[in-house]
């Protein structure tokens, strides 16, 4: 093998290089946000969704969109409420409005912003895949934003002081639970920074 069979031609080398800052994108908002863009698969989708009520009054806000997955079956099975998917890393939010533009959704909308800048007193749910640092900045926005019975549906991690309505795990979202809170009906636990009797 000579070193003119291991060079790149320039279509290559382009996607290679394009690749390549793509993923240190992700990488570096990642850092930025403490949340990596990370899917939730269809099973997944199905069981938090599940777990809204039948009837939302206000809008459905998706908080860290990512890829758009989880927006995107709000907005199959809540065709009468506005859905907003909340998302600051460039690539996953610009998959998303590509993803809009293909397949359109008229109650569908992604916005590229930090969901804590974003104000949530129009809500009447909210369902987010984030880390544990953000969930504990969040859940005081929630409680000064959102206005009493919005329905907040997360999955992995739990709001810490915040008991949930519901902490389940189904065998078709995986192994990791998800909980269910209502803004101004749930129990706080009395100790400041305790965990949740359902963990993290």
């Amino acid at each position: 093998m000579t070193p003119s069979d291991l060079a790149l031609d320039g279509a290559e080398a382009i996607t290679l290089v394009t690749l390549l800052l793509g993923g240190l994108l992700i990488v570096g908002y990642a850092l930025r946000t403490g949340v990596p863009p990370m899917p939730t698969g269809p099973g997944t989708r199905a069981a938090m969704l599940r777990l809204l009520p039948e009837r939302i009054d206000g809008t459905i806000y998706d908080l860290g969109s990512g890829w758009g997955g989880l927006a995107f079956a709000a907005a199959r099975r809540y065709p009468g409420n506005p859905v907003v998917g909340i998302e600051l890393s460039p690539l996953p939010w610009l998959f998303s409005r590509v993803m809009l533009a293909v397949f359109r959704y008229p109650n569908l909308s992604f916005r590229r912003a930090d969901l804590m800048a974003v104000p949530l007193n129009d809500a009447g749910a909210a369902v987010c895949y984030l880390m544990p640092a953000i969930m504990q900045r969040l859940a005081p926005k929630l409680d000064a934003e959102a206005r009493p019975g919005t329905v907040v549906v997360s999955y992995s991690f739990a709001f810490d002081r915040w008991v949930p309505d519901a902490a389940l795990m189904e065998a078709d979202a995986g192994p990791l639970l998800i909980y269910r809170y209502t803004v101004g009906r749930r129990p706080v636990t009395p100790a400041p920074g305790a965990s949740s009797p359902a963990g993290t």
